[in-house]
């Protein structure tokens, strides 16, 4: 059986991509061309004769409609990792062509990152660090509210999304005895919330109850912008968000306002509207956000995960077989 042609579109460097798919990739079965720091006219022209496409596990290299339309000859478009917002996937779908992810290969880290976020901010760390650095003993202070540190178990943790990645930090959060609420486009079965302790509440209930509320949603027409002003002011004052989803999700300048004005306590996050260009986030410099550069997936054990999976799609592509986990 020939080659089956493999374009790939991951940013990072050549000599990582051979080291992590080392013992996974059999080259006697694929081809691979990788192009990930090539502009679009070029992945236009390799993509003509292209089987398979990788996209880009740090989404720079995007996958618009002028890259699917000129594809004659792929059988699938395979993501590294969960996302799948930097593809047109209607596109896609309607020539027929399978888009894949990897979902769940992330929910064990980003779940850590959201417990540690909603602890650090809490219990007040920053604040409580930063003046102590300055020389100033603050223990006074953070003995009334509003910087009074909190215990996590006492609090109500909601989450907004709850597939693999909301399930994982329902068990986090369960773990430390907080009480979870979830809103979720579908409510989960009844036996998976037994299991995590769940409690099922409208998106309303969800803003108006949690202290801490971790969004998890992908990025669609339909969750664009899907905290804005109105939605963030009836959150509960005081609360923590913590958004390990995608920046288009919550609205930067309404939850910059937020935090300025104290409505609410703090926030963490990891994802933003035009990564990586950070220019003009009204985020940036506030005393009460954690910001860090859409990192919260990262861990070498997600990276086997990732080439595993990929690799099992693949396989069956050249085996004629349908892939797992179609997202179109």
């Amino acid at each position: 059986m020939n080659k089956l042609k493999v374009l790939d579109l991951n940013t990072a460097s050549d000599e990582l991509f051979y080291k992590i798919f080392e013992g996974y990739m059999d080259y006697d079965k694929f081809e691979i061309t990788r192009a990930g720091k090539e502009p679009t006219e070029k992945i236009i022209e390799l993509i003509k004769t292209a089987d398979i496409l990788l996209s880009d596990p740090f989404h720079m290299t995007r996958v618009p409609t002028s890259v699917i339309k000129a594809a004659t000859n792929l059988k699938l478009i395979q993501c590294y990792t969960i996302g799948f917002d930097d593809i047109d996937i209607i596109t896609a779908r309607q020539m027929g062509i399978p888009v894949s992810n990897n979902s769940g290969i992330t929910a064990k880290p980003m779940a850590e990152y959201t417990l540690m976020a909603a602890l650090y901010l809490t219990k007040s760390i920053k604040y409580a660090h930063d003046q102590l650095n300055k020389g100033n003993w603050a223990q006074l202070i953070l003995s009334r509210p509003p910087a009074i540190p909190l215990e996590l178990g006492s609090l109500t943790f909601g989450i907004l999304g709850c597939g693999s990645i909301g399930q994982e930090v329902a068990r986090h959060a369960v773990a430390m005895g907080c009480k979870v609420i979830y809103h979720n486009r579908n409510k989960l079965p009844e036996d998976i919330e037994n299991i995590l302790n769940l409690e099922y509440v409208s998106f309303e209930t969800l803003l108006s109850e949690s202290d801490v509320l971790s969004v998890n949603v992908p990025l669609t027409d339909e969750t664009k912008d899907y905290l804005g002003a109105e939605e963030i002011s009836k959150m509960k004052k005081g609360a923590v968000l913590v958004n390990t989803s995608r920046g288009g999700v919550v609205d930067e300048q309404a939850l910059a306002d937020a935090l300025k004005s104290g409505y609410l306590r703090g926030a963490a996050v990891d994802v933003f509207k035009d990564e990586p260009s950070l220019e003009g986030c009204p985020l940036l410099g506030l005393d009460n956000v954690i910001l860090t550069p859409h990192s919260s997936a990262l861990s070498p054990q997600v990276m086997v995960r990732a080439v595993e999976y990929t690799m099992e799609n693949l396989n069956r592509v050249y085996e004629g077989k349908k892939p797992l986990r179609i997202v179109n």
